[in-house]
């Protein structure tokens, strides 16, 4: 029964999950052409950092639902998602692109 979106706090997480969703897609389905493509790199960077600060407000915002049992834990757990998809490409990103000495 808590598993329902009830009322205004089920209709604005799931609309901060979709938000969530679109930043990840992009996040996720840039890719540089090479090292040298910087500016395609700071694109991803940013994506990936949005998605991180998005992911947490989603959460903190989540947790007041959950706290009163008006929605059940579960609605946490795209917000972890976000977190970790987050992190990890952003993480993958400056291991795989390191920054050079540049000029």
């Amino acid at each position: 029964m808590t598993a329902l979106p009830r009322g205004p706090w089920g209709v604005a997480l799931a609309l901060a999950y979709a938000l969530n969703t679109y930043v990840a897609y992009g996040a996720l389905t840039i890719h540089p052409q090479g090292t040298w493509d910087e500016s395609t790199l700071t694109a991803i960077e940013f994506a990936s950092a949005l998605l991180i600060a998005l992911g947490t407000l989603t959460f903190l915002l989540t947790l007041f639902p959950v706290r009163r049992h008006t929605l059940s834990r579960w609605w946490l757990t795209p917000a972890v998602l976000f977190l970790t998809v987050g992190t990890a490409r952003w993480a993958y990103i400056v291991q795989t692109y390191p920054q050079g000495g540049g000029s």
